[in-house]
């Protein structure tokens, strides 16, 4: 295990964000080790597919942040990869529902599967109130982050 070498005062001053992105690193070379083809970024775009049933490209772009071309490229490569797929909508051509393919479906759930094994290890010396806690934070974190985009 890789010691972080902080003392209280470092710990003190260091920004949440770099805890994060800290994490963001862990779990990209997780996505590696285990899906040859899926970064963190695949598993974002497909989780969200998953959770918001029917979602467009632009909903997604929006959700995501990021440019209605950035969602076509990805999505484009996740399609040609079986994972996704796109409707378009006959009273408007512009539209394209996502929606994940089988294949899409049961990689996520693989993924979520090894993320929830991940997790429990890594909560294992903590409490379920602690976890949940934990969550909340960081899902307030996330909100209070989108409001400065």
């Amino acid at each position: 295990m890789v010691d972080l070498n902080f003392d209280e005062d470092m710990l003190d001053s260091t920004s949440v964000f770099y805890f994060i992105n800290y994490i963001n690193v862990i779990h990209d070379n997780f996505l590696k080790e285990n899906f040859k083809d899926i970064t963190r970024r695949d598993f974002t775009y497909l989780s969200n597919i998953y959770y918001n049933e029917n979602i467009s490209q632009k909903e997604l772009a929006d959700l995501l942040y990021v440019s209605e071309s950035n969602v076509t490229q990805i999505i484009k490569r996740l399609e040609k990869n079986g994972y996704v797929k796109r409707e378009v909508v006959k009273d408007n051509r512009g539209k394209k529902i996502l929606s994940l393919t089988d294949k899409g479906g049961d990689v996520l759930i693989s993924l979520l599967d090894l993320i929830a094994d991940f997790e429990a290890q890594f909560f294992e010396n903590y409490s379920s109130e602690d976890k949940e806690k934990l969550k909340k934070m960081l899902y307030d974190y996330c909100e209070r982050a989108a409001e400065y985009r």
